[in-house]
């Protein structure tokens, strides 16, 4: 019961960033016969970049209000070893705080990672069209195989902001299960990941680098609309995949005895 609530508010939540950002919705007067066609994007069309960034942002925000709750719950079930039926506490101890500090958590962490890949990346690409000539800068943008190598160069830059987030990857448990603030659940998660970030990882990618490829997939071969929605579909099923696997993950590194519940 409680992991369909989970899907549904996580598919609302991803549904509703997806509707107002790439939707435009007729908000003037009816047109009336006769009369001048109206300025501006037609309903159903794309929004502009600037405008669909803010909504973005806002969907996200009214979003995260609602799922971010039950995700705490979810995790304090996952991490406990009573699935059979949700106890009250793991509802009503502290879940305004813990959401809270989730939320905050999330986005500190989002732009954090946001900030590092724009440092890295764009650092790293920028420098390296500063330095080379302008042949082998036409090379690396027009042939296949410096596509290739700027791609890997791509992941080797992309690097920082992977380590950024294994280190993290805890966080939300920590808050959900130990009452930690945001900046405490940051610094536990990077102590208890430390010697064991590269299986972290794999357990990140293996139901992740799947996911993508099928995603791929559908986007080849299904209209743009049910290609999306298909996708936001598999998504959220990866997103509860990983959060169990993550749940285990971190009682087995934080010690039962230690987890709060």
């Amino acid at each position: 019961m409680l992991m369909g609530v989970f899907l549904l508010v996580t598919v609302f939540q991803a549904g509703l960033v997806y509707a107002v950002t790439t939707t435009v919705v007729p908000l003037g007067p009816v047109a009336t016969p006769g009369a001048p066609a109206a300025t501006g994007p037609s309903p159903g069309s794309q929004l502009p970049a600037l405008v669909s960034l803010q909504a973005a942002f806002l969907a996200s925000v009214a979003g995260g209000v609602l799922t971010v709750p039950v995700r705490v719950i979810v995790q304090r079930v996952l991490v406990s070893d009573r699935t059979e039926r949700i106890p009250d506490e793991f509802v009503f101890h502290r879940l305004g705080w813990a959401s809270l500090n989730s939320f905050v958590g999330s986005w500190v962490l989002s732009l954090s990672f946001l900030l590092v890949s724009l440092l890295f990346v764009g650092a790293g690409f920028w420098g390296l069209f500063r330095v080379i000539d302008s042949e082998t800068s036409a090379f690396l943008a027009s042939s296949q195989i410096g596509w290739v190598l700027l791609g890997v160069l791509g992941l080797v830059l992309f690097l920082p902001s992977v380590f950024l987030g294994i280190n993290l990857l805890f966080a939300g448990q920590e808050i959900a299960v130990q009452d930690k603030s945001f900046l405490g659940a940051f610094a536990e998660s990077w102590r208890l990941v430390r010697g064991n970030r590269l299986p972290l990882l794999l357990l990140v990618l293996i139901p992740m680098v799947p996911q993508a490829i099928v995603s791929y997939g559908m986007f080849a071969l299904l209209p743009p609309l049910a290609a999306q929605v298909v996708s936001l579909l598999e998504t959220t099923v990866v997103t509860v995949v990983v959060i169990g696997i993550m749940a285990r993950a971190y009682v087995q590194l934080k010690g039962r005895e230690n987890v709060r519940i």
